[in-house]
């Protein structure tokens, strides 16, 4: 797992190894850390949670190019990059520098989301980049006392995106209370 979100990475907290940092034996090679047999690289290991990350685009795109070379991936089946929103340098370099297989579009079903998941459905188009479905987060919130099945975020974005575009969705999630 690559946490290509440079401003906003989330994938150490997600994978419980905030606080932790990857080793460098040689000083020139990273090695991921491993949780639930997950490889998981992310710049919020090498920085604090605290301190915003004020690059410019060439900077972010240095230190996205740095963490997909000089890292010890080892033998992967694939290489999953969660990426934060938008149609931005991430995206095009990720789009340019690396064979991408395809992508997957996250959305929750609120309007607002579904607009920025629409750009970036359209710019992987653009840059011939698959798309091989749509995941909706937060498609509905199941209530932990009684089992009550609520649309808080609104009901049915992604299914209405992925057939406007002609892609699958592939799977609703719902919201759960941490």
């Amino acid at each position: 797992m690559l946490d290509a979100d440079i401003y906003g990475p989330s994938q150490p907290l997600m994978f419980g190894l905030a606080g932790q940092q990857p080793t460098s034996p040689d000083g020139q090679h990273i090695v991921p850390l491993n949780n639930h047999g997950v490889v998981v690289m992310s710049i919020g290991f090498m920085v604090d949670a605290e301190q915003p990350m004020i690059w410019r685009g060439p900077m972010v795109t240095q230190a996205l190019s740095q963490l997909l070379s000089q890292t010890r991936w080892g033998e992967l089946d694939y290489l999953v990059v969660d990426m934060p929103p938008g149609t931005g340098d991430i995206q095009l370099t990720l789009a340019q520098r690396v064979p991408v297989a395809g992508a997957v579009i996250v959305t929750t079903p609120q309007d607002i989301a579904l607009a920025d998941a629409r750009k970036g459905l359209k710019m992987f188009e653009k840059v011939s980049v698959p798309v091989l479905g749509i995941v909706e987060n937060m498609s509905v919130h199941v209530c932990t006392q009684c089992g009550h099945v609520e649309h808080i975020f609104g009901a049915g974005g992604g299914a209405r995106m992925a057939e406007q575009y002609g892609v699958r969705l592939r799977r609703g999630i719902a919201a759960r209370c941490a």
